[in-house]
């Protein structure tokens, strides 16, 4: 999460524009096909539909005690036990090998192999590896494949015939019949490094790509990035949290129609990114998370409906409270947006979203900080506070994963899978 947060472009509510005001923003023409996903929220966000209902938020909102809110919350800091788990998550992706003296292969054992998959006598894409490391039996390449090596001797080049199945995700391949050319270099034992054990060198060898040369490099660095994502996520929960009392002190009455229109804004944006960017219809999409279409519309709605209040009453607060757009926040303001969320300049932020919109959010922010600096805040040591440091490092952990993925034997099991 970036330093700098536009509170109304929330979670699943990334299409909310702030209406206070009462402005419209113009359709904008269409950017090039490569920024598809600019251009899906680009008619879904800031076209015509949008900004229909104008309405005033000091009438629609009666506030309640928004100064000096009292809020408890766990703590953000990383301990060296966070560290150690976190990176002991990481290393489960990185085990390491040792040779070992066995000459014949069996299930069970892991064979380090070459090998190049041909299709009508041609080298296909991600077919092809030198020194993977595979467990036999362990279904991680196309049926056949791992059953060919068993009784086999290390040093030994085998072929292997075999066939894609029909259904396989790479449609090129799928029930295609292919040959692999195979040879076992050595058969090693699979160790799983822990914190404790880690060396140097394995950490050069499995993590220099991350910036990691040494035990001390990575120790200092993952605990620097969890120290970082704990930062982001103390300042969401607090924000989240104070919303959440505002709402609780406050009667906010949506404007009539007001809901509806900006939920569906945001489905017509979430279905158009679904089909852009993945190729999926929302149906297919639902199926794949387990979710019923009846219960992701009851949860976008809740989402929206809370993100509509918490507009409207940051918007209230920020009028009584005169809390404006300064000429040298702002510009500072959009700078820190154009350079967290990418964006090419300040003209490109302002063609997708429109001045209003983005000042708004400035303000909204600015009132955020307000709240917060006169808010009574604790944040106490509990017992489930460990959990926030194995979530705080779990970008780490990802990216370890990602990283993992694109080693040698990736293209291999991705294509031989």
């Amino acid at each position: 999460m970036k330093k700098k947060i536009i509170i109304l472009l929330a979670a699943a509510c990334a299409v909310t524009l702030i209406g206070g005001c009462g402005t419209k923003k113009n359709t904008e023409e269409k950017k090039e096909d490569t920024q598809q996903s600019e251009e899906n929220t680009e008619q879904s966000g800031s076209g015509e539909s949008t900004q229909k209902i104008e309405y005033n938020a000091e009438e629609c909102v009666e506030l309640g005690d928004y100064m000096g809110i009292q809020l408890t919350l766990g703590t953000y800091e990383v301990t060296d036990q966070d560290v150690e788990k976190s990176i002991d998550t990481m290393l489960l992706s990185y085990p390491d090998y040792v040779d070992s003296d066995k000459t014949t292969v069996e299930k069970g054992d892991t064979v380090n192999i070459d090998y190049e998959g041909l299709k009508d006598d041609v080298a296909f894409d991600g077919g092809t590896a030198q020194g993977a490391n595979l467990e036999i039996g362990s279904g991680s390449f196309i049926d056949g494949f791992e059953d060919g090596l068993i009784g086999k001797k290390v040093g030994e080049k085998v072929s292997l015939d075999l066939t894609f199945p029909e259904d396989y995700q790479n449609t090129e391949l799928a029930g295609q019949a292919v040959v692999f050319k195979v040879t076992i270099n050595k058969i090693v034992n699979k160790v799983d490094m822990t914190y404790n054990t880690m060396t140097d060198e394995y950490v050069a060898k499995n993590f220099a790509s991350q910036g990691y040369e040494n035990v001390q490099d990575m120790v200092k660095g993952v605990k620097e990035q969890m120290e970082t994502n704990n930062e982001s996520t103390k300042k969401s929960d607090t924000q989240n949290a104070l919303f959440a009392k505002l709402r609780e002190n406050s009667k906010v009455t949506l404007p009539e129609g007001l809901l509806e229109e900006r939920l569906k804004e945001y489905m017509d944006q979430f279905t158009a990114n679904m089909e852009a960017n993945y190729g999926m219809k929302l149906e297919d999409y639902l199926s794949s998370i387990n979710t019923t279409e009846e219960e992701f519309n009851q949860q976008a709605e809740q989402t929206m409906k809370e993100s509509l209040e918490n507009q409207i009453i940051l918007e209230a607060i920020a009028k009584k409270e005169k809390i404006e757009a300064d000429e040298k926040g702002f510009a500072e303001y959009k700078q820190d947006v154009v350079a967290d969320f990418g964006f090419e300049s300040e003209e490109a932020l302002i063609k997708q979203y429109g001045e209003d919109y983005v000042k708004n959010a400035y303000v909204s922010d600015k009132t955020m900080d307000f709240l917060i600096e006169n808010a009574k805040i604790t944040y106490e040591d509990k017992a489930e506070s460990t959990d926030a440091g194995e979530n705080a490092g779990s970008d780490s952990q990802e990216d370890a994963k990602d990283d993992a993925a694109s080693d040698g034997q990736a293209d291999a099991g991705e294509n031989a899978d």
